[in-house]
């Protein structure tokens, strides 16, 4: 057996570090989740006091709308190694690192007799590529999965009669869980525990008892920071954390509101790469096949996948990193053969190579769709082109080297080197209209000089941990522009213009390209060079 299977925490150890090392080296903290998520972290550090740290805040008003286990393990990292870039993206690196030996010790637990199906999973887990993008961003997916896992796999030892310390683990898997991301840890783990009737070999005494006192454990955790927060944080932050928020996220009336079958649709860029191989879907398919053993970790993995998915799509609020808990399950379910031929087969790699030759020639001849996105076309250079040319080597490599007992970690290991290609090649090129750092530190200058500063349309908190400012910023809407600055003469206002060729004419005091268009730093002067469009 290769070694590949027989021992592959050191290769999977190796593959997340080097990922880890593109994101860090290859992009900065991208607008407008990451930036904001890493600057209500600074306002936590700045503040200094417990109250601080005990009630997130964002431009100076308090968040609620994400718990604080994520922005005290940044801060906790800043203690140790002083403020940094880096760290806030490896948190969920190490998280990633986690997931995998207990997504491992799952798929054996379920299926003892299938060979090596837990190193397989932790293959085809690492070898997706939206798994591997989001283990190395600042967000809370990646965590909240781990919790997850953890939560689920203490359930799976006591149905086997491993009782000592089990339901303790659960109830602190349950309420780190919460101060994850909220009350959704719920969603993804009791349907399938609620549901062990139908899955599980054997029956357990007390158990939905024992289910209750582990969810109880959970919420003590919770609440010995959701109440003293809410009693500090004011009406309408107890409003939202205990209720506000999670309602208006299974409405869509907070923001990202998407049809029912969205998840459906992008399926295929959060299986990626394993949807090109039909290795992984004869594996799948072999699972629903199977009798005796096997059938109670397939219904145990459907108990995981399909409840919390069905409530994703009818909810309003949808982002596709939303269900990053439930990829472990069905590459869980990808993993599972009693052959290892059933996750092999050079033919497969095909469509594979396919796509990444049609990657390769898009970014090594940019010029045959630039104009879609013309904004793009300066960023476009020898970066793209060597690019380009790696992506048509992955897929030589994919079509000389995926077959055999160990085409999954193979193929994950070609998965790693497009996400490093794409951050290294691909992202680093667009870093100036990501970093938000040059505009920062341009506010802090006018900071020290007690200027004042208002930010015209939502400010999402983009600058303030790049910038270490220490005040808010005045939020205006775009059609207050004027007004505000008749009122503070010397003041600066920063606007958002959909072109970044238009900042030139404005002529104002300092600009850099953001995102698709540009921010443009203006004053009583310049305010009236504005384009329409910016201020209506």
């Amino acid at each position: 057996m290769s070694l590949l299977i027989r021992q592959p925490r050191p290769f999977l150890f190796l593959l997340l570090v080097l990922v880890a090392l593109a994101s860090v080296f290859g992009r900065p903290d991208i607008p407008i989740d990451e930036t904001r998520y890493v600057s209500v972290a600074w306002e936590m550090w700045n503040g200094g006091t417990w109250l601080d740290f005990l009630v997130p805040h964002k431009n100076g008003e308090v968040y609620h709308h994400k718990p604080p286990l994520l922005f005290w393990l940044i801060n906790l990292g800043w203690w140790v190694a002083g403020l940094n870039d880096w760290w806030p993206r490896l948190i969920s690196a190490l998280f990633a690192l986690g997931c995998l030996p207990v997504a491992a010790s799952i798929a054996t637990r379920l299926w003892r007799h299938a060979g090596a199906v837990g190193e397989r999973t932790s293959w085809l887990l690492t070898g997706s590529t939206f798994w591997l993008f989001f283990a190395t961003s600042v967000v809370f997916d990646v965590m909240l999965t781990f919790f997850v896992l953890l939560a689920l796999w203490a359930a799976l030892r006591a149905i086997t009669g491993e009782r000592r310390g089990t339901w303790g683990v659960f109830g602190l898997a349950i309420g780190l869980g919460i101060l994850s991301k909220g009350p959704v840890v719920f969603l993804h783990v009791l349907p399938v525990l609620l549901l062990a009737p139908w899955w599980a070999p054997r029956r357990v005494h007390g158990w939905y008892r024992q289910l209750g006192w582990g969810v109880l454990i959970g919420a003590a955790i919770a609440l010995a920071w959701a109440i003293p927060a809410a009693l500090v944080g004011g009406e309408e932050f107890r409003n939202a954390i205990f209720w506000g928020q999670t309602a208006g996220r299974v409405t869509g009336s907070l923001a990202h509101r998407q049809p029912f079958w969205f998840y459906l649709a992008a399926l295929p860029v959060v299986i990626f790469p394993w949807i090109f191989w039909g290795g992984a879907w004869r594996a799948l398919f072999a699972a629903f096949r199977e009798r005796g053993d096997y059938v109670h970790g397939v219904r145990f993995c459907l108990a995981w996948l399909l409840p919390a998915f069905i409530v994703f799509s009818l909810a309003g609020g949808k982002q596709v990193h939303y269900i990053l808990p439930l990829l472990p399950a069905l590459t869980m379910l990808m993993a599972l053969g009693r052959r290892e031929g059933a996750v092999s087969g050079r033919l497969a790699a095909l469509p594979l190579a396919l796509v990444l030759v049609t990657m390769g020639v898009l970014f090594l001849l940019p010029g045959l769709w630039i104009d879609k996105a013309p904004w793009l076309a300066i960023y476009t250079g020898t970066d793209w082109q060597i690019g380009g040319g790696l992506l048509v080597g992955l897929a030589v490599l994919t079509l000389l080297f995926v077959h055999g007992e160990a085409a999954a970690a193979r193929l994950a290991m070609i998965s790693g080197g497009v996400v490093m290609i794409v951050l290294l090649c691909l992202l680093r090129p667009l870093s100036p209209v990501f970093d938000t750092t040059p505009f920062g530190q341009r506010l802090k200058q006018l900071e020290q000089q007690g200027v004042p500063v208002a930010n015209a349309a939502g400010y999402a908190d983009q600058f303030h941990y790049y910038g270490r400012l220490t005040r808010p910023l005045v939020e205006i809407t775009r059609g207050e522009i004027g007004t505000w600055l008749t009122a503070n003469p010397q003041g600066r206002v920063a606007v958002y213009l959909k072109r970044a060729e238009e900042a030139s004419a404005v002529g104002a005091e300092f600009w850099q390209p953001y995102l698709e268009g540009a921010v443009v730093l203006v004053d009583a002067r310049s305010v009236a060079r504005l384009p329409a469009s910016a201020t209506q």
